[in-house]
């Protein structure tokens, strides 16, 4: 009981201690709209073509797949995985054909395996 009561008191005055002033808050300092200066857009660092440039190459593409299987069997549309990869095929090594150009030639050739395996011109 006594131990308890000493570490009771102890705490209380551990607690009663010296409180610090707060600091004062500074305010912020006022600018002006025209004293800022406006952001410069960078450039991107590497060019690549258009997705509409990689569209006209997977819809040739397309096209001639369509045909070539058509002539053989019905044609099976391909899945978007499928046209992911040949556009990894077509972009090889070619640092102009970016994730923009591969986007564009995927939805390319399965509009035109699609377009001509159904006959649609």
């Amino acid at each position: 009981m006594k131990f308890t009561a000493l570490i009771a008191v102890v705490l209380f005055l551990a607690g009663c201690g010296e409180k610090k002033a707060q600091p004062k808050a500074i305010p912020p300092e006022q600018i002006s709209a025209r004293d800022l200066t406006p952001p410069e857009n960078a450039p991107p660092p590497v060019e690549t073509q258009p997705y509409e440039d990689g569209f006209a190459a997977g819809t040739v593409a397309g096209e001639r797949a369509a045909r070539i299987r058509k002539g053989r069997m019905i044609p099976k549309s391909p899945t978007e995985s499928d046209a992911q990869v040949l556009a990894l095929e077509a972009a090889g090594t070619n640092p102009d054909r970016g994730a923009k150009w591969q986007r564009g030639y995927t939805s390319g050739y399965v509009d035109a395996f699609n377009r001509v395996a159904k006959g649609i011109r």
